[in-house]
């Protein structure tokens, strides 16, 4: 199914119409959040809006470096070269990090400024290439100024952008960012994903950007989130639904209504296994070719 009420809600956010910019979407396993996710993307990408999807079930460590960069790489790197030089500036092996004579840490960056550009920077157009260095550096103190200063510049570019139009950010699978099974327990992710972006929205620093998290399990959010949270529940399909899907969409228009009904009790409603038994249905109606063995 289309699942029209729920892009239509999503619609809204993206245009603007509702101060629902942060949307969840709490589901059991099969149920089409990533499926939706993919709807919501297409939804942008029509428009000509930005977007970012991750999938945490990807197997990728996530921290504050590897998130800014899919972000910048999926929303347009052109958009972020500030960010791209401060990840370099921050990363290359000309980093010193020194006790000042014992007087207290010190970080130097090197001589250039965050927005320089050097030949040698430009990969193609007007993109600046980015070094794909790690940040070196065994200071806890130091690593957090270091992802500070890159975080800053993130949501810089990131407030330019949006002043053209909307931007998306898609986050699938997000029970991963909890560090256990039962009740949740942030990694560094979902803190970083919660107090910069998320709290950029909720507090209007980012009016133009709309954030979905979406997974078996979510995050709690306090009262003070409730005018820019949104809730959007995912229904198990009803017996109309699952005439519509296989007999509209999948072609079986010759199914009866007793079918139907059987093939509903057999689903429950389950979005993930109506998929499967219409995948059966359709190879099974399908004429064979002669090659077929």
């Amino acid at each position: 199914m289309d699942r029209l009420k729920q892009l239509d809600r999503f619609r809204r956010s993206l245009d603007g119409a509702t101060s629902r910019r942060v949307i969840l979407i709490s589901a059991g396993s099969g149920m089409g959040k990533s499926w939706l996710l993919k709807q919501f993307a297409n939804e942008a990408a029509g428009r000509g809006a930005p977007s970012v999807l991750i999938d945490f079930s990807d197997g990728q460590a996530y921290d504050v470096l590897t998130l800014v960069r899919r972000f910048r790489d999926s929303l347009g790197a052109s958009h972020f070269n500030k960010l791209t030089v401060a990840i370099n500036e921050a990363t290359a092996p000309r980093l010193v990090i020194s006790d000042n004579g014992g007087g207290g840490t010190g970080v130097s960056f090197g001589n250039s400024q965050i927005g320089d550009v050097r030949i040698g920077d430009v990969a193609g157009r007007n993109i600046i290439k980015d070094n794909l260095f790690i940040v070196q550096a065994d200071n806890p103190l130091v690593i957090q100024v270091i992802e500070d200063r890159i975080t800053q510049v993130f949501f810089e570019c990131l407030g330019e952008l949006e002043a053209i139009g909307p931007v998306l950010f898609l986050f699938d699978t997000y029970e991963r960012t909890s560090q256990f099974g039962e009740g949740w327990s942030s990694n560094v992710t979902d803190r970083w994903i919660t107090r910069e972006l998320l709290t950029r929205v909720r507090d209007g620093r980012l009016r133009n950007t709309v954030v979905v998290l979406a997974g078996r399990r979510l995050p709690s959010f306090g009262a003070e989130w409730a005018e820019v949270v949104g809730m959007l529940p995912i229904e198990f399909f009803t017996q109309a639904d699952v005439a519509t899907y296989l007999r509209e969409n999948r072609g079986l228009s010759n199914l009866t209504d007793i079918e139907v009904q059987t093939l509903y009790s057999a689903v429950q409603g389950s979005p993930q296994l109506l998929g499967i038994i219409g995948d059966n249905l359709e190879q099974a109606v399908r004429p064979g070719d002669d090659d077929d063995w």
